[in-house]
């Protein structure tokens, strides 16, 4: 992590990690909501999520995905701050995190009655859709690290030529 990021105090960055978190959360929850309220018509009566279908996210769904969004925000903050686990392999963190926030989520649909217990084949469509958009952020993160770590090799680079270092 960047000495930057290493400063902000955690309530600072637990606070611009939720944003985050909720911000895509939201946009991942209402793009699948408009693409399963068009493929299937009856999306209200099994998704509680989806009372709306295709007319937006309830209220309470969307207080609920906060709740959500602070949590997985917390456990984000925890896990990949250099303070804590500073000796945990990144690829390790990557995948508890992954499994942390199956479980979060897992837990939010069965408290929330967010799909129906006597339906399996709905449960197994969340834990792929959940399992996906979290594979898909992962790599959007890795991807951001991997473009910041080119960038900030180009100045170390710059740095030493500038001051005729070699190593």
């Amino acid at each position: 992590m960047n000495e930057e990021m290493k400063e902000v105090p955690f309530f600072t960055q637990l606070l611009r990690n939720t944003g985050a978190t909720f911000t895509l959360t939201i946009l991942a929850i209402s793009l699948a909501g408009m693409i399963v309220a068009g493929l299937d018509p009856n999306l209200r009566e099994v998704c509680s999520l989806f009372v709306l279908a295709q007319f937006g996210l309830a209220y309470n769904a969307v207080l609920q995905i906060a709740g959500l969004s602070v949590i997985i925000a917390a456990i984000s903050t925890f896990l990949f701050s250099e303070n804590v686990f500073y000796k945990m392999r990144f690829f390790l963190r990557i995948n508890l995190f992954l499994l942390m926030v199956m479980i979060v989520v897992s837990l939010f649909a069965l408290i929330f009655k967010w799909f129906p217990m006597n339906q399996p084949v709905v449960w197994l469509q969340f834990f792929i859709s959940t399992f996906v958009f979290s594979l898909i952020s992962i790599g959007l993160s890795l991807f951001k690290l991997k473009l910041e770590g080119k960038k900030y090799n180009k100045l170390l680079e710059s740095y030493k030529a500038r001051h005729n270092i070699n190593q």
